[in-house]
Parts: structure tokens; sequence; C-alpha cells
């Protein structure tokens, strides 16, 4: 099924509209051109005809007058000089005039024809700059469409949007979300949380014999109150008004990520809005999330967004996440977080970083999901619900509580606890915290005190045990130190997105 452009009706009559004015405009500015050209050359030959004539009255004079003055007179001016200024000939003060008479309207027609020329110049630079605005203009529009071509910009008439045409070729592939019924109820369930279900579905195989290609469908809940879905019917003006604007801000929101590419982000591939949820859909991450792979030596996948456990079978343990490769993913967070703080304007704030958040490509690259969709989420005022507290309550920053409002320090203050959780392995909802006899330890408070007292054999206790001894305690002590950094108190005294990728840098290198 072909697709058209975001506005399609408007977009080809706007290019015909400029493209004929600037060739009007263009044809004019030639027009004037050449009227100019004509003129000039006009000038030329009444230039030179007016030198001829002055030349010719010139020569009569120097000549004086031998071919019409009688022979009298050439006997007297030979005689005396007064007899020359006395008796001037009659040729020449019958030419005389004759010549003045020539060069005035020479001079006249020559002054016309400079202003004549300046003016068709200055209506020619006039006209020829306002169709090279006009071409710019429709050169700008005619590549802007081809920008949104290649971006994948598209969407279909049921405002479906694929932003990733190299993963889903066609709208087609996503017919079966658009059903009246639900069309994901074929599909297995491989993640849920606060803001809905994650499923796995198969994409049909570009040519036969290729291997299976795999997306994860999200599926968002709207809030409470809001829809199309008929429990709206006793809405006010002004709530009708509120919601509609809710809504475009929804559509902006989503749309705007899509556009968003860096190596360490998950692009949004697709968006299929339905009346009572929105669905986004992802390339499927076969690795699963960070909190999986941290969590490779249990059995528990619930919480995984992205698992690849399709069977609904546990899958066996696997070897712990070494820590080469979590200073790598570590690296990727801080340089994903980066870009989304200072390389995008308005700043993107995430307002839910963590392990599950943390997606893993084929080669173990850290991919940060769900960004830059606040207003997408369901009770975005408080970004938790009953259903989530117990997974995002330890890496939201102690501020929040206060304010209630999100800045870029509490992004850094979760990947703070994100740090935490790669060093020692322990979860801020561990059991380990429970059990401590001092009241409101977490993982915060817990590292900063074991950090700050100095003891070299407390310190070396918190590493986890899983890659501690293995050569690298020392790197591992040093991400914990920035990780006490990140998760200050005081919002003031946390570094950047930038400082933090920085200093991981220097770490690994």
């Amino acid at each position: 099924m072909a697709f058209a452009a975001t506005k399609p009706s408007k977009s080809p009559l706007l290019i015909l509209l400029v493209s004929g004015v600037a060739f009007l405009l263009l044809a004019s500015a030639a027009e004037c051109y050449g009227g100019g050209r004509h003129d000039v050359t006009r000038s030329a030959v009444a230039r030179r005809s007016g030198v001829g004539s002055r030349r010719q009255y010139v020569r009569h004079r120097l000549t004086g007058g031998a071919v019409d003055v009688p022979h009298r007179y050439m006997l007297a001016e030979k005689g005396s000089n007064s007899t020359r200024a006395n008796h001037t000939s009659p040729a020449a003060s019958n030419s005389t005039p004759s010549a003045t008479t020539t060069e005035a309207p020479a001079a006249g027609k020559h002054h016309r024809s400079h202003k004549h020329r300046v003016r068709n110049w200055i209506i020619g630079f006039v006209v020829g700059s306002l169709a090279g605005v006009v071409s710019g203009l429709a050169m700008s529009v005619l590549f802007r469409m081809a920008l949104n071509c290649v971006r994948g910009g598209y969407r279909s008439k049921s405002d479906t949007v694929i932003f990733i045409p190299k993963l889903i070729k066609s709208k087609e592939h996503l017919a079966f979300l658009e059903k009246d019924q639900d069309g994901l109820a074929s599909l297995a369930v491989i993640g849920r949380g606060g803001c809905g279900e994650v499923y796995k579905a198969q994409l049909p195989p570009e040519r036969e014999g290729d291997a299976p290609r795999f997306i994860a469908i999200k599926k968002i809940k709207k809030r409470s109150g809001d829809g199309s879905g008929g429990q709206n019917n006793n809405l006010s003006d002004e709530e009708s008004r509120q919601l509609d604007k809710w809504t475009r801000q929804i559509q902006s929101e989503i749309r705007t990520v899509g556009h968003i590419r860096h190596r360490n982000l998950l692009p949004l591939a697709a968006h299929v809005p339905r009346p009572d949820c929105h669905y986004l859909v992802y390339e499927f991450m076969k690795n699963g999330s960070l909190h999986n792979a941290l969590k490779a030596t249990t059995t528990d996948t619930t919480t995984n967004d992205y698992n690849d456990n399709n069977s609904g079978e546990h899958p066996p343990p696997s070897p712990a996440l070494p820590w080469p490769a979590r200073l790598r993913i570590a690296v990727g967070i801080a340089a994903g977080l980066e870009y989304l703080h200072v390389s995008q304007r308005p700043q993107i704030i995430h307002r839910d970083l963590k392990p599950a958040n943390i997606l893993l490509d084929d080669d173990m690259e850290a991919r940060i999901a769900d960004f830059g969709l606040a207003k997408a989420m369901p009770d975005a005022h408080t970004h938790m619900t009953t259903s989530n507290v117990a997974g995002t309550l330890g890496y939201i920053a102690p501020e929040y509580h206060q304010t209630l409002k999100f800045t870029a320090k509490c992004d850094v203050y979760s990947f703070g606890v994100i740090l935490a959780v790669l060093g020692t392995g322990k979860e801020p909802t561990d059991k380990f915290f429970a059990q401590q006899v001092v009241d409101d330890v977490g993982i915060v408070r817990w590292l900063r005190r074991v950090m700050q007292e100095g003891d070299p054999a407390a310190q070396a206790g918190v590493i986890d045990a899983a890659i501690a001894g293995a050569g690298h305690d020392e790197q591992i002590l040093l991400v914990l130190r920035i990780a006490v950094f990140c998760t200050a108190d005081d919002p003031k005294d946390r570094p950047t997105a930038k400082d933090v990728r920085c200093m991981l840098s220097q770490i690994k290198n």
C-alpha cells in the first residue's frame, strides 16, 4: 500500500503554485534583462553617430570650408589676418548652427537612454532577487519532503506513522493492530509494567528464505478520563478543549521522539493510535534488558520488558555479566543521556531511568528506551502507579517528592543508582537493605557511608561477588565513587551527564 506524506492534499498544490510564480518572475527578469541589452546597444549606436557628426563638424572647421568657400574670400584671407577675422566664410557660418543643432539632440537622447538603462537594470535586479527567493523556498519544500521520505515520516489515512521504513516496509505489516478487537490477543506477553504490556510479533520476511524479523509492541493505556471510547460524552466544552490539546501534545511528542537517532537510544519504529490506547512499535532486542542481564542467574523474568521468552518457560541460568561489558554499558547510557540533555532542544528528560528501560542490542551495547514520552504515559503527573512503585521507587531523586518536578539532575540521580547496581549487584529494593538495623538505609546511603569511611576491606566487600577478584576491582571502586557523586542529596552537587560520560570514558580507556 502506498503512503502519502504528512499533508498529502496540500504539498503538491503548494509546490505547483510556488513553481509557477518562480517561472513568471524568472521570465520577467529575462525580459527586463533583454530590454536593457537592446537599450544599451541603441545607446551605443547613438553615441557613435553623435561622435561621427561632431568629428565631421570639427574637420570642416579646420579645413576652413575650402570646398564651399568662393575664390574671392580665399584671396582676402591670404592677405590679411583681419580679413579672416572680419569676413567669415558663409559656408562656415551656415554649417555652425547645423552642427550645434545636431549635437544638442544627440546629448539629450544619450541622457534619456542612460536613465532608461539604469531603470531596467534596477527592475531586473529586483525581479531576479524575488525569483531567487521564491525558487529557494520551492527547493526547501522539496528538500523537506525528500528528508521526510528518507527518515520515514509517512503515515496513512488511519494515522499510523512509520518512522523506520527499513524495518517496517508497509502499513499492512501493522494492520492487525487497527482491528476493532484487540489485535494482540494471539501474541505472547514478554513484559508488563505500569504503562501496559509488551508483546513480541514477527514480521513477514522480505524474501523467501530470509531470517525471521521480530518487533516489540508496547501497549500504552490512555489515562482515565481520556478518550474517544465513549466515556467522555458528558465533558464540558472546556474539558473537551483540554482533552483535544492533550491529545495533540501526545501526537507531537511521539512524532518528535520518532525522529531522534543515536546509537545508544532505542528508536521508535512506528506509532499506531487507537481510541483506548497507543501502540508503540520498536525493534526487538533479543538480549533483553539490563535488568535481565544482571539477574541472569535467577529465574525471575516477569519484569523484563523485552525478554526473548516466547514459550513462557524460564530460560536456563547464564554466566554473570562481566565487568568490561558492564562498564561499556555504563558509558553507553551516559552517552545517550548526554544526547537527550545537551543535543536536544527542548531538552528531553527521561523521568524513569532504570535497568528495565536499558536494552541490549546484538553487540551488547546499551539502548535507552521509553525516553521523551512523559505525556503519553498514564498518570503522567506522578509517573508512579501502584503497579510500578516497587520497580522505580529506589531510582527517583529525593527532591521530586518535594517539588513534583523532574529535572536533568533527576536523571543523573537515577543513573547514579544504576552505576551502584552495576558495581554491587544489588537492587534498591534488595532484601539486604530491609535487614539493616539502621532505619532509612537504601543502596544510596549504604554505599555513601562505606565509601566515605575509607575502609579498604569494607569497600572491597561492596563489590558484586560475581565479578570481584577478576582484576577490575580498582575500576569498580572508581565507578562506585562516581555513583556517590551522582546521588548527592543536593542537585547542585551532582555532575552533568556530559561530566559523567567523560569520567567513565577515562576509566574505560
